[in-house]
């Protein structure tokens, strides 16, 4: 049998089965199958293919600017270096901060104008995107000397695509505070203002480091009249609304506790620690997990593990039931939670400060 007498739903098929790097140049075959190739179904399912073959990666950015400079992926099971993405000069001299990674696309700011401008990328097949900064009532917030903001980046599979949140908070000469909400879509290449009445959630995180659900998250307070309470901040895609979600409370593990907030096991979860500041006199660490989504009294304590050199920055959970944080002695430590194993990641140049969860993708790829 001829390869055009195949039929055509098993040739997308076999075609699907390749790698992206593979399919980014069969493109160049024929008009057909870059047609095929570029088809917003066919990324998605292809993506879904390769993923489920289990390959993950962690990626990180090193911090040094020199024109060498790569975004690594590194084997998140053994830890050991796999690839390299080439980082397109106009961006080597940036200080990256990683807002998020979903499905292969990288959303990330500049440190040194954070949220101010947000770039989309797609290293995997070198595709970049520069969000433009939207304009509401005649004002873009990101030329304001005044305004803070927090992201977030993830994924609603219901429309396949990719939304940046970003909430800005501006401060008046009388120190009151408002807040905007801006969501960009990555299909309309827009973006809009989201409408919510009493926004009632302060000292939000620059970066959201949980996305499940349909959701984004931030650890964030909640005021109450003068007080403000500790929550998670939850965003839900769908249904373009804000909720909380109240912490754990664990107050038996002692008092001045650090939280990390990841997914374990598919679970909302939160890493509690005493910060060691580089000093191991802590070195009990505690994993709670919410069992049943936004019900708060499902916390529940799974694990304490020992860590003698203590944690001074959790960097992330890893899909591997992990956590990865840098020591009270400045090495880059990874913790199993079941086993309680504690072992050294081994990567230079302090580059952690950017790991990301990451899995290639045909994304972006029809810009």
């Amino acid at each position: 049998m001829e390869s055009n007498d195949l039929p055509f739903h098993i040739m997308i098929v076999i075609v699907s089965m390749h790698p992206v790097e593979a399919l980014a140049k069969f493109q160049c075959v024929c008009k057909a199958w870059k047609n095929i190739i570029r088809d917003p179904k066919f990324i998605k399912d292809h993506f879904q293919i390769q993923a489920a073959k289990g390959k993950d990666y962690l990626l990180y950015v090193p911090l040094d600017r020199t024109i060498e400079r790569a975004f690594t992926l590194h084997c998140d099971e053994t830890f050991d270096q796999a690839l390299e993405f080439e980082i397109p000069s106009e961006f080597r001299d940036m200080s990256f901060i990683i807002i998020g990674s979903c499905n292969g696309v990288l959303c990330f700011t500049d440190a040194n104008s954070f949220g101010s401008t947000v770039y989309l990328c797609n290293p995997s097949i070198r595709k970049y995107r520069t969000v433009i900064n939207p304009v509401f009532d005649g004002v873009e917030l990101s030329s304001r000397g005044d305004v803070d903001f927090a992201l977030g980046f993830g994924y609603y599979e219901q429309t396949n695509d990719y939304l940046i949140i970003r909430i800005a908070i501006l401060s008046d000469e009388e120190d009151e505070a408002t807040t905007k909400i801006e969501v960009y879509s990555m299909v309309a290449n827009s973006w809009k203002n989201l409408e919510v009445d009493h926004f009632m959630w302060e000292r939000i995180e620059l970066k959201s480091e949980v996305v499940m659900r349909d959701s984004v998250h931030w650890k964030a307070d909640y005021r109450d009249g003068d007080e403000g309470i500790s929550i998670i901040l939850a965003y839900d895609m769908g249904e373009e609304v804000f909720q909380q979600i109240g912490l754990p409370n664990y107050k038996a593990d002692g008092e001045d506790l650090v939280e990390h907030s990841g997914v374990y096991k598919g679970n909302l979860a939160m890493f509690v620690f005493h910060q060691s500041d580089h000093f191991s006199w802590h070195k009990n660490c505690h994993l709670w997990v919410l069992n049943e989504y936004g019900v708060v009294s499902s916390w529940t304590k799974l694990y304490t593990v020992v860590i003698d050199a203590g944690v001074v920055t959790p960097i992330m959970f890893t899909n591997n039931d992990e956590i990865i944080f840098e020591d009270g002695e400045c090495d880059l430590t990874v913790c199993h939670f079941e086993s309680n194993v504690i072992s050294y990641l081994g990567v230079e140049d302090q580059g952690y400060l950017n790991f990301v969860t990451y899995n290639g993708s045909l994304v972006l790829l029809e810009d």
